[in-house]
């Protein structure tokens, strides 16, 4: 072993809990994120193996095992901004081959519990960890089946949880442990390493021999073999068994010599210390076991785990310490002859440079990195996040269902496969309810397993309907969560080239199936939405692929389950599982009753209690109808209470009727009615609320029913105006939904079912005929022709109108796919383009002229990174030698989306690399904080000056890249001449930034070799 130091000094590395990282750059840098999704060094991907101990004594005996010890890593452990601080302190090497990374618990904090933070904060850290062994001390349990003796190994096949039970008559402990059995690859290893020892003796002996020689208080210990009466209690006065009863003693034969015998078998664990010899035999003879230790159930549903106990005594009162350290070196010496048969992996199969990671690792992190990426997509929870919250005292029932508990019972998985189907009409309530499990499952402290869901949504755009979107969604959360897993993605994407983009379906479905069968004592539950909103065959399909997984997962004894919810059509029968039809449900009814009472704003309790037998058999389950016509009842109250049952008598039981009821209720404003439906109907993607606004303004400007001038999106009013544009217009069917980024859409996918497949729409405007479609995209055509020719007449350059222009142009009219894909249309926006581009040619101020916004036709066209509109404004020769640098201002730019196409055209046009922006910026200093390295190598490629700052702040680009923890952008940089000896902004290198944020260690080390200091 020749390493420095033996673990990490966590005081070095920040406080216990979860801390926003230290800002290193300026409070008014407007870079986006700074590291990719979950960005981890290369290094810490190369340890496979993790070793855990509880004790001190055990962890000496875990170093012992390393045939090398590598450096200290510098401390890390990152969740996009949120850095969360690990207080493990680790022992990194390798043995056999393997790279392992020893912890140990912190002092006298020892259980389950503890253990599950530990190996928690290593999984983060140590992302590639595959495999992990718990190696030390363990209390026997002797039987004439088993000779177990004082320094004997116990290899827990299985381990049962003993302390977790419920109380019964007579005040007995009725215990409920749930078996977990170890992940296959041990149980290959332990298989061949048994049948090896039943030809030849262990190699635990020649291990002990040789790793001990300097450690002789390690070895077999004088003191005696004893074991007494399970009846038989040690005096509380003696310090020994010197002075116990000897008679007392069993009578065991004599071994023949003093070899170590390993036992394969079942391992009690618990947060207790047993020490009571009869109630080990209770446990022992209920659960099968033959050892009791107190850590390992914690770690198996973390990560797979193999117990493997050295015996110290007998989990008896006649406890002492003299054989602990003998048996943690016997534990330690098992550890290390199953790890010299355990296959490497691709991580483990060299030993660490210590001059930096293999190149061939740093590809493999930054493929993982790009297929992380690949599989990202903004709308992954868009619509799980727009279905309203529950309304108080509702739900609830649904998670003390009979069903819904047996599904989470692990003893019923092999019955139910982990399937629960939960059915219901339009407008039921479903969606809601699978949020609110969802929601509860998350915050439940006693629900460890990765929860994740995906809720696909009819009215999104494709990924959010798709099956393929499900796969993306559900493999991001997954590879979150167990990141320990990603090596799955790699393994079955390796002939995925790069920008490629995401892999396909199938490769998906392989991904995803590989990944819940290479879980092992992990648990993952998925909650899906929705699969009526969703290609009818894909569904099909799909359902078909998960029963066959879940039953391959539950054949081995994987925790893998799947909550489905959906419309009674289409129909799909599983094989197993539960199935609950929600408008049935008692409890669902209660939810309904309860929302009368709470919502219905009358002061006479009487009225409520007349009118909610008739609200609830109309309602027939459906929770929406339920809503609508409070509000409509709540609305009419002042009529009086005879008026009211009159007007309910009219209201129509049926869902689509009811909507009908609500658009021909009266003829006010049906051009604004009219407008936000096709709006909604055809956009390809909803529209946000001030786009909505102005969309609606565009088309109500042709008849006169508006201002002259588009409304205020800036007023402190605004918003609230929105909302009632949205609300009043669409008479109630339409809203703004409640997310990150709200948009405009129907209250409920049943609305849009009424107007398309209920014939809704044609029976309300009868003059669309068979082809709405068409005529409804030529109205929403002359709605941006009309916003563009207002533009035109506008003063072309103001504040005012470059605001608007920009707000609904550039995700509208001149975006032309934002309204569908029809053919119809394409002459219409090609037209539109060519305006567009008139206007940014022939309405370009001149030099001398200036304007007080300083935005030209040329600087706002690539905003849309639109390559072919730049290249047509360079042929005709729009103004683009302005001031500030001419195009290479506008290559300097900030830009909000993929700006790599535009700045090829640029450059291709004699665009200077290193003048200034209007801030002050380089390309080159512009393209690090936007991490878009593909941007950063062209301009590399094209000679940028690499250690040109131009900012007031002063870094170089290779300070940013470090201060962004871009080691794949510092790489770059160096490659091409950065100087790492550059001193700027107080006084700080490369390497004193290195040092300051804590980079890998390899990158400190390559800094450190290449400076002068």
């Amino acid at each position: 072993m020749d390493g420095k130091r033996p673990a990490i000094d966590n005081t070095r590395c920040g406080y216990p809990g979860t801390i926003k990282r230290q800002r290193t750059v300026p409070d008014n840098w407007d870079g986006e994120t700074q590291r990719p999704v979950d960005y981890i060094p290369p290094e810490y991907h190369r340890y496979t193996i993790a070793w855990i101990c509880a004790l001190p004594t055990e962890l000496v005996a875990a170093e012992a095992m390393l045939d090398e010890k590598h450096d200290v890593l510098p401390f890390h452990a990152c969740h996009g901004n949120t850095y969360t601080v690990d207080t493990n302190t680790y022992t990194l090497g390798s043995i056999e081959g393997h790279n392992v990374v020893i912890t140990c618990l912190p002092a006298d904090q020892y259980g389950t519990n503890n253990a599950a933070n530990v190996v928690t904060n290593l999984v983060r850290t140590f992302p590639s960890t595959r495999l992990a062994l718990m190696v030390g001390i363990g209390g026997g349990v002797p039987s004439s089946a088993r000779d177990i003796r004082l320094g004997d190994v116990v290899v827990g096949t299985r381990t049962m949880q003993y302390d977790l039970g419920k109380i019964v008559a007579g005040a007995e402990i009725q215990r409920t442990a749930i078996a977990r059995t170890i992940h296959h690859s041990f149980g290959k290893v332990i298989t061949f390493l048994r049948a090896k020892h039943d030809r030849e003796p262990s190699h635990i002996p020649s291990i002990l021999k040789e790793k001990f020689q300097k450690l002789p208080h390690y070895g077999r210990p004088t003191d005696p073999d004893r074991l007494f009466l399970s009846n038989y209690n040690h005096p509380e006065s003696a310090a020994t068994c010197d002075d116990c009863d000897q008679t007392k003693r069993m009578t065991r034969r004599t071994r023949s010599d003093n070899d170590t015998v390993i036992h394969y078998g079942a391992i009690a664990s618990g947060n207790q210390v047993m020490k009571n010899a009869t109630e080990r035999d209770i446990a022992a003879r209920t659960l099968d076991v033959v050892c009791f230790e107190m850590e390992a159930a914690g770690i198996m549903d973390i990560l797979p785990c193999l117990p493997i106990r050295g015996i110290c005594d007998y989990a008896d009162s006649h406890k002492n310490k003299a054989w602990q350290r003998y048996a943690a070196a016997v534990a330690a010496a098992y550890a290390r002859e199953l790890l010299s048969i355990l296959p490497l992996t691709d991580s483990g199969t060299r030993a660490v440079s210590r001059f930096g990671p293999p190149q061939v690792l740093l590809d493999q992190h930054e493929k993982q990195i790009q297929l992380m990426e690949s599989l990202k997509f903004d709308q992954m929870d868009s619509r799980r996040l727009t279905v309203k919250r529950a309304h108080n005292k509702t739900c609830a029932w649904f998670i003390k269902h009979p069903d819904y508990c047996a599904w989470l019972n692990d003893e019923k998985l092999k019955l139910h496969h982990g399937f629960l189907w939960l059915r219901g009409k339009p407008g039921a309530g479903k969606s809601t309810i699978m949020k609110f499990a969802f929601s509860r499952m998350q915050k439940d402290p006693h629900w460890s397993p990765l929860i994740i869901s995906f809720f696909f949504n009819a009215r999104g755009e494709y990924l959010e309907r798709s099956i393929e979107g499900m796969y993306r969604s559900l493999l991001f959360q997954l590879f979150q969560g167990y990141p320990q897993l990603r090596s799955v993605l790699c393994d079955l994407c390796s002939t995925q080239q790069e920008n490629e983009g995401c892999p396909s379906l199938d490769t998906l479905k392989d991904v995803f199936s590989e990944a819940v069968l290479g879980l092992g004592q992990l648990r993952l539950t998925c909650f899906i939405d929705a699969l009526d909103e969703c290609d009818e065959q894909q569904v099909t399909d799909m359902v078909r692929e998960f029963e066959d997984l879940a039953e391959e997962a539950s054949a081995e004894g994987i925790a893998f389950r799947i909550c489905f919810s959906s419309r009674h059509y289409p129909y799909i029968v599983i094989k197993r599982g539960a199935t609950m039809t929600l408008e049935n449900q008692p409890g669902h009814t209660q939810d309904m009753e309860n929302y009368v009472k709470s919502r219905l704003r009358f002061n006479n309790p009487t009225l409520v209690e007349d009118l909610q037998p008739e609200l609830l058999e109309k309602a027939a389950g459906v929770f929406l109808w339920l809503i609508l016509v409070v509000d409509i009842l709540n609305t009419e109250y002042s009529q009086g209470g005879l008026a009211l049952k009159k007007r309910l008598v009219e209201i129509p039981s049926d869902l689509g009727a009811l909507f009908k009821d609500i658009l021909t209720r009266d003829s006010k404003n049906m051009e604004h009615l009219f407008l936000c439906v096709i709006w909604i109907l055809c956009a390809k993607r909803p529209l946000r609320p001030k786009e909505f606004y102005h969309a609606l303004w565009s088309g109500l400007s042709q008849s006169g029913h508006v201002d002259p001038n588009p409304p205020a999106v800036t007023s402190p009013d605004a918003e609230d105006s929105a909302i009632r544009c949205v609300i009043g217009f669409s008479k109630g069917l339409a809203e703004i939904t409640k997310s990150t980024q709200p948009t405009v859409q129907f209250i409920h996918e049943s609305v849009r079912d009424y107007l398309l497949k209920g014939g809704g729409l044609a029976e309300r405007w009868p003059d669309l005929g068979f082809d709405w479609e068409l005529l409804s995209h030529e109205k929403l055509k002359l709605c941006c022709s009309a916003y563009i020719n207002h533009l035109l007449k506008s003063e072309y350059g103001s504040e005012e109108c470059d605001t608007m222009h920009f707000r609904f142009m550039g995700n509208t009219s001149h975006e032309p796919t934002i309204l569908g894909e029809h053919g119809g249309l394409d002459t219409a926006f090609q037209k539109i383009d060519q305006v567009i581009t008139k206007l940014l040619i022939d309405g370009e101020p001149k030099a001398s002229s200036g304007t007080h916004t300083g935005k030209t036709g040329f600087k706002l066209a690539p905003s849309f990174s639109y390559e072919e509109i730049v290249r047509l404004l360079i042929e005709n020769k729009a103004y683009v030698e302005a001031a500030n640098g001419g195009r290479a201002a506008h290559l300097s730019d900030k830009r909000e989306h993929d700006y790599y196409a535009t700045a090829k055209v640029l450059l291709d046009s004699g665009a200077a690399l290193d003048v200034l922006n209007d801030a002050g910026e380089t390309p080159l200093v512009n393209a690090v904080p936007a991490c878009d390295r593909k941007l950063l190598q062209l301009l590399l490629e094209n000679g940028a000056n690499v250690d040109l700052t131009g900012n007031r702040y002063e870094y170089t680009p290779l300070i940013l890249a470090i201060l962004r923890g871009r080691e794949d952008m510092v790489v770059d940089l160096i490659e091409h001449g950065a100087n790492v000896n550059l001193s700027k902004q107080a006084g700080m290198t490369p390497l004193s930034a290195a040092r300051e944020v804590g980079c890998s260690a390899w990158l400190i080390r390559l800094l450190e070799r290449l400076s002068d200091t």
